[in-house]
């Protein structure tokens, strides 16, 4: 599994969102300015965030962007399926439905992968933003 840089920027500047207060939206700007990531980028990257229900957004002259839950309550498997679309190294119940797999039925790897894509899931769903917030006090 290779991390995005998509992820990358979003975890950094979730951080930033969740050190703001949770109470008025933050600027997209300021975040972007703050964790050097382009603005546009950005922008493009909150959208899919909010898709996904990580963040939310606040319009007019004092908008910006809010997370809908708190960051303890937000995973980084949460963050990376909202950026990234899924989580999963490898998926045998795909390849089956979508028939890429003509071995599927007799194969000997589906227990590996299934019990892989797991431990990844497990790991990725023990660390949520607030966790990144005390590593940098």
């Amino acid at each position: 599994m290779k991390i995005s840089i998509d992820t990358d920027y979003c975890l950094r500047a979730l951080q930033e969102l969740a050190y703001q207060d949770r109470e008025a939206p933050y600027s997209i700007v300021k975040i972007a300015t703050k964790r050097k990531i382009p603005n546009k980028y950005l922008e493009k990257l909150f959208r899919r965030m909010r898709i996904g229900g990580i963040v939310k957004s606040v319009k007019g002259r004092t908008g910006g962007y809010m997370l809908t839950r708190d960051p303890d309550k937000i995973t980084t498997k949460d963050i990376i399926k909202a950026v990234d679309g899924r989580t999963n190294i490898h998926s045998c119940t795909d390849r089956k439905t979508e028939k890429l797999c003509e071995f599927i039925d007799e194969c000997s790897f589906q227990d590996f992968w299934t019990d892989f894509n797991t431990h990844i899931n497990n790991f990725l769903e023990s660390y949520t933003l607030a966790d990144f917030l005390e590593k940098e006090k």
